[in-house]
């Protein structure tokens, strides 16, 4: 896909490893429903076309928009401590706020933010935490 700056283009964000997909997914998609509510945004998010399989956890993607990423740092990391804040930390409080929302909805998937893991790092790794 080439990048042409499109504001709707999506972009990965979060990876998911699920053990129950069903569920998880339905509790996911309910904590993405509610910030698109909060930010006003609409179709800004999806999920990867197939998920994979690996030792019992499924595994897939959130994509979302650059717009709506923007606006849910906005809303998790307020203004005048994201200039304050390293990328690290930043990532951090992101990815805890999905982990406690989705626990909060009844799932006990695992959160990381797209690209966490290395590339050639082995699926593995997610259930070695």
């Amino acid at each position: 896909m080439e990048a042409r700056g499109d504001q709707n283009q999506m972009i990965p964000f979060l990876s998911i490893a699920s053990r129950e997909f069903e569920k998880d997914l339905n509790a996911l998609k309910l904590v993405m429903n509610q910030l698109e509510k909060r930010t006003h945004s609409e179709n800004a998010y999806r999920f990867s076309e197939r998920a994979q399989m690996a030792a019992g956890w499924w595994f897939y993607d959130v994509y979302v928009t650059q717009e709506f990423l923007q606006r849910i740092f906005q809303i998790v990391i307020p203004k005048e401590e994201l200039s304050s804040r390293d990328k690290k930390s930043a990532t951090i409080k992101i990815v805890d706020m999905f982990q406690s929302q989705m626990r909060k909805n009844g799932s006990d998937a695992r959160v990381k933010m797209h690209g966490d893991i290395p590339f050639a790092a082995p699926w593995w790794s997610w259930l070695m935490r």
